[in-house]
């Protein structure tokens, strides 16, 4: 169940790589996410149970799936809203035959709320992936032996966070 989550933050490869956090530690957070859309199909698990991190520099705030993936970041706004945002493209293609190259381009987004003092945190998290221009990716799909039930597609999951 874990390697599925970490899968979906990282797989799909939007380029994983060690990142510390900067900036003053919010904490660490147990998060626990619902399914709220699976338009791909994926094998998206439900729920979805994972630690984060969160870090604060000036009105940045960060945060780290504590995977490897790369740093999301976003704007602290009025009210503790705060939206983390990151896309590019990815290959979804699993070996070198069919079509060509499946390109897709992901974008993961948090929506959060936190709570006075940090303690918590809801929202929901969420992966599009649409198909880049040029990209021919219906080798991809359910129909044609591939993992996506559709493209474009959505998964997302309204989640909580309790600092730990």
């Amino acid at each position: 169940m874990k390697r599925l989550a970490a899968a979906l933050a990282c797989a799909l490869i939007l380029a994983c790589g060690d990142s510390p956090l900067p900036g003053a530690m919010l904490g660490t957070y147990q998060v626990v996410g619902q399914s709220e859309t699976n338009s791909c199909g994926l094998g998206a698990p439900n729920p979805w149970n994972f630690d984060a991190e969160l870090s604060e520099q000036g009105t940045t705030v960060y945060w780290s799936w504590l995977d490897g993936s790369p740093l999301l970041s976003g704007s602290l706004g009025g009210q503790g809203k705060l939206t983390l945002e990151r896309s590019g493209t990815v290959n979804a293609d699993s070996t070198d035959a069919g079509l060509g190259p499946c390109n897709l381009q992901r974008t993961d987004e948090l929506d959060l709320t936190l709570a006075m003092g940090n303690k918590s945190f809801k929202g929901t998290i969420s992966y599009s992936y649409v198909v880049a221009s040029g990209a021919t990716c219906t080798d991809q799909l359910v129909s044609s032996g591939g993992q996506f039930s559709a493209l474009p597609c959505k998964v997302s999951y309204t989640v909580t966070g309790t600092r730990q």
